[in-house]
């Protein structure tokens, strides 16, 4: 993990936006009410979706803590920086809260699969 001292000196500034929608609810209702780690995978999900021009996505625990790694070696992205336990408890905190939807699904052989994650709205 990149410690906040390292992050000021290589930090130059932002990237202009290319946005990933988010729901203004997270800022207005929610930001007070979640827990760090809730807040991290809730907008590493709306990235993972939304930020991509998808309703959904099939995304792993590991994807989720520690982020994505290509084919050739590079860091896709560095996920929520989280423990895959942190993880877990923050995907059922968000689950119970009613702001994702979680779709498993099981392998013939009745190993698990990699969920499916999706952004709950009213409609």
């Amino acid at each position: 993990m990149v410690k906040n001292r390292d992050i000021r000196e290589e930090f130059k500034g932002f990237v202009r936006p290319n946005t990933t929608p988010t729901p203004d609810d997270l800022f207005d209702i929610f930001l007070t009410l979640l827990t760090h780690a809730e807040l991290k995978v809730l907008l590493y999900i709306i990235r993972r979706t939304y930020g991509f021009k998808k309703d959904d996505d099939r995304i792993s625990l590991k994807q989720i803590s520690a982020g994505i790694t290509t084919k050739k070696g590079g860091q896709l992205d560095k996920g929520a920086g989280i423990t895959k336990r942190g993880a877990i408890k923050a995907l059922q905190a968000l689950e119970k809260r009613g702001l994702i939807w979680v779709s498993r699904t099981q392998a013939p052989d009745g190993n698990n699969q990699i969920n499916v994650y999706s952004l709950r709205f009213r409609e």
